[in-house]
């Protein structure tokens, strides 16, 4: 708590008109140094709280580029940018609208958080879906219907990665709760509230753009007591300790069968259409011959292959690995 001579001391030096800029710490009548504060930008979270943040998306960042890079099949290099507080009404209106905004919910969280992309990435990025080169184009507009569901496969492949880095020190899953390209009628935080905000940086097709996760503190709020070192380091030691019995649930998972398949190709048709089939009619695939054909491990696409022959067996060559690529 300040005393009545700290902050009349305070008032006294507070900036003129025409005056210099205000230094960062006064001295008070006694001769003791008064830092200043600015109660319109309160620092809530610590320096420690956010090395750990930093260090968590750290991780999201080499998560999401993995992810992104199979799915677009294309290197997506990221890497995190800054790691800050800010008041989140500063946050909305430093935005470059139109942008994908995505409201996330997590379990432990007290409530929801948000997730910025860049509409050039996403627009970019259904291109190089679509079969094109995916340049990203420093024209910004809203995206089409389709497009719209097309940037949601990317949100897909982002969000996961933000719940795969939160595991070294909670387990959650991450849901979408609703998505805008303006944040006029989105309910995140109350303007006012301070907010930790990640930014990332993404290069694709030559060029550069970014994404942001955005935690309201009160969201945090359940989680602060664990974003410190001690929590942090404490948790590596026990992962250390779950390395050590590795070998034995290797051994044991190398014994589990599990479903493979490798789909050449699908179509849709209609009923009448398929009705009508006789033997000798081609059905034309939507995939090309050249193309790599999906490999799924029970209900999920895990990788890519190349069909083939070994000897007069029918045989299927992977080309990505069956675990998301290291970026």
């Amino acid at each position: 708590m300040l005393s009545q001579a700290e902050i009349d001391s305070l008032l006294r030096a507070g900036p003129a008109s025409e005056g210099p800029e205000p230094t960062a710490s006064l001295a008070n009548d006694s001769g003791r140094a008064v830092k200043t504060y600015d109660f319109r930008r309160p620092d809530k979270f610590s320096k420690d709280q956010l090395r750990t943040l930093q260090a968590i998306h750290e991780n999201v960042a080499r998560i999401a580029g993995a992810r992104l890079g199979a799915s677009l099949r294309s290197p997506v290099p990221i890497q995190l940018a800054t790691c800050e507080q800010m008041v989140f009404d500063e946050y909305l209106n430093g935005l470059d609208l139109p942008a994908q905004l995505v409201v996330l919910r997590a379990g432990p969280l007290a409530g929801p958080m948000l997730l910025e992309l860049d509409l050039g990435f996403a627009l970019a990025g259904v291109e190089r879906m679509l079969g094109g080169h995916g340049v990203l184009s420093p024209d910004r507009r809203d995206p089409t219907m389709i497009e719209a569901a097309l940037i949601r496969r990317l949100v897909d492949e982002i969000v996961p990665a933000i719940g795969e880095a939160w595991t070294h020190l909670a387990t959650f899953p991450v849901d979408v709760v609703e998505t805008a390209l303006s944040p006029a009628l989105l309910r995140v935080a109350a303007p006012s509230e301070v907010a930790a905000v990640l930014t990332f940086e993404i290069r694709f097709g030559g060029r550069a753009a970014t994404f942001a996760v955005v935690y309201p503190h009160a969201a945090l709020e359940p989680l602060l007591s664990r974003l410190s070192a001690t929590a942090w380091y404490a948790q590596a030691d026990r992962d250390r300790d779950t390395k050590a019995s590795r070998p034995l649930l290797e051994a044991a998972l190398d014994r589990v069968e599990v479903p493979l398949t490798a789909i050449l190709g699908a179509v849709e048709l209609p009923v009448d259409t398929l009705a009508d089939l006789k033997p000798g009619d081609v059905i034309r695939l939507d995939e090309r011959v050249a193309d790599p054909i999906r490999i799924w491990i029970s209900d999920q696409v895990r990788a890519w292959g190349v069909p083939g022959r070994i000897d007069d067996r029918l045989a299927v060559q992977l080309v990505t690995p069956l675990t998301p690529l290291e970026a």
